[in-house]
């Protein structure tokens, strides 16, 4: 009935490149499927399920063509509507990829294609509309990212390199009207990066976590707009991320972008 939405999907891949006289051509049929269920009371439970291809160009230290790498997702949630301006959404999900790069551990200079991680976790997204022209959005999210099949043994069964397990965020919008023509948007917000592993042949290293502060600030009317946008704005200075064999690389500093759109 009217109360049940379907989405059905088939994609065909030809991705076709070269290294110098060397020609790759791959190809992929990948498929995706979800259904949503209007329930009443503002819930709608979902479910989905998705495929993906990425082709990966070049060669190996042994001029070997990398494999595409592979990804299948199952995915079940519920959104949650109690009211207008307010929206809740939780998931949980298992992906499974194949064919990832990684370092190899026996030839320094080489890339090898990691056979399997197995990512599986939860989310949590809540956008609220505090009073008129005041909205908030928080997320959090927690991801178990498994190595489950690899020739480096001692990264088997531990959580994938460079990836957190957790992550959360909290970014606010207030627009103000400065005329009938005429409105200034503020934006604030910080993001929490959690711990990550690093794993060599003599051990692991954790990168500590770090908290981030973004901003936005933008004057609109109805046929332009001139935004700037800056993410870590107070310059913190941390690591993302350390590798167990000794380097370390430094995060981002502040960075901002500034736009001038015309709409016509």
């Amino acid at each position: 009935a009217d109360r049940v939405s379907f989405v059905l999907g088939a994609r065909r891949d030809r991705a076709r490149s070269r290294v110098d006289a060397d020609e790759q051509v791959d190809y992929a049929t990948t498929f995706r499927v979800g259904a949503i269920i209007d329930v009443g009371a503002g819930f709608s439970p979902y479910v989905s399920y998705a495929e993906s291809f990425l082709p990966l160009v070049g060669m190996d230290f042994y001029n070997q063509r990398f494999k595409p790498q592979e990804g299948s997702q199952y995915e079940v949630g519920v959104k949650w509507q109690p009211r207008l301006g307010t929206l809740v959404t939780l998931a949980a999900f298992d992906i499974t990829e194949s064919n990832r790069q990684t370092n190899d551990p026996n030839e320094v200079l080489n890339v090898v294609q990691t056979g399997e991680v197995e990512s599986q976790g939860v989310e949590l997204e809540v956008s609220h509309e505090v009073v008129r022209d005041l909205h908030l959005t928080a997320a959090y999210s927690y991801t178990q990212a498994e190595v489950t099949k690899s020739n480096f043994a001692p990264e088997v069964g531990r959580q994938l390199s460079d990836v957190p397990k957790e992550q959360a965020s909290l970014w606010g919008v207030k627009t103000l009207l400065l005329s009938d023509a005429l409105s200034l948007r503020l934006g604030a917000g910080v993001r929490y990066s959690g711990e990550t592993l690093s794993i060599s042949g003599a051990g692991s290293l954790t990168t500590a976590s770090y908290t981030l502060a973004d901003a936005l600030a933008s004057l609109e009317s109805t046929s332009w707009s001139f935004a700037v946008n800056a993410t870590n704005v107070f310059d913190k200075q941390y690591y993302a991320p350390c590798r167990a064999f000794g380097d370390c690389f430094t995060g981002n500093g502040r960075y901002a972008v500034g736009s001038l759109t015309y709409r016509f």
